[in-house]
């Protein structure tokens, strides 16, 4: 594959991810999108853990193509390669929950473990600046807030159990993962965009 066409690779795996949690998780019967997780539509047991499990393997797999390709990009343009490491790190951290579905304890650690590429907003914006455009760095540094927003709020049941309802967990969930896979999308279209 072309660098372009890798690149293209982080609006298509936004969009896929996106579409596909809402499809898959609507053949669940009772899941709730505000309350429950993604996980638990390819938990053990469920119905459809066959589906989400190809489903997320097939996302850790485009997620990797799109790191190859930003590394491809970054090399031809002599500009850091580290961000798109810490974007592999998420590609292989989506292969780790695939294969070892909820609740397996296994699901939890390499869920954690995407905290890693949770950081690329941050690594892209440092080195590569407003080498993508004027408004890179700001977007990167915006995504990276609203990510650390995502984070404390999906580890706040931990220490903070009264800080939201639980009912909403599904949705605090949603609106990291959402938020971290749009900025891969960004990232995919303005790099893309690049002669």
């Amino acid at each position: 594959m072309k660098t372009k066409q890798l690149l293209s690779l982080g609006w298509i795996t936004a969009l896929l991810f996106i579409t596909g949690t809402f499809i898959l998780g609507s053949l669940v019967r009772d899941y709730s999108f505000v309350a429950q997780t993604v996980s638990e539509i390819g938990q053990q047991g469920s119905p459809q853990e066959l589906s989400w499990q190809i489903f997320s393997i097939l996302i850790g797999l485009l997620i990797i193509l799109f790191s190859f390709g930003l590394i491809a990009f970054a090399r031809r343009n002599n500009w850091s390669v580290i961000p798109a490491i810490f974007v592999l790190f998420a590609g292989l951290s989506q292969f780790g929950t695939a294969l070892f579905p909820s609740p397996h304890p296994l699901h939890n650690v390499f869920g954690l473990s995407m905290t890693i590429g949770y950081f690329s907003p941050l690594v892209f914006g440092l080195p590569w600046k407003n080498k993508l455009g004027g408004s890179f760095r700001g977007y990167s540094l915006l995504a990276f807030g609203l990510i650390m927003i995502g984070i404390f709020l999906n580890l706040s049941p931990l220490f903070a159990h009264d800080l939201y309802p639980l009912e909403y967990y599904g949705l605090v969930q949603r609106f990291l993962l959402f938020t971290f896979y749009l900025y891969l999308g960004y990232v995919g279209v303005v790099a893309s965009k690049r002669p």
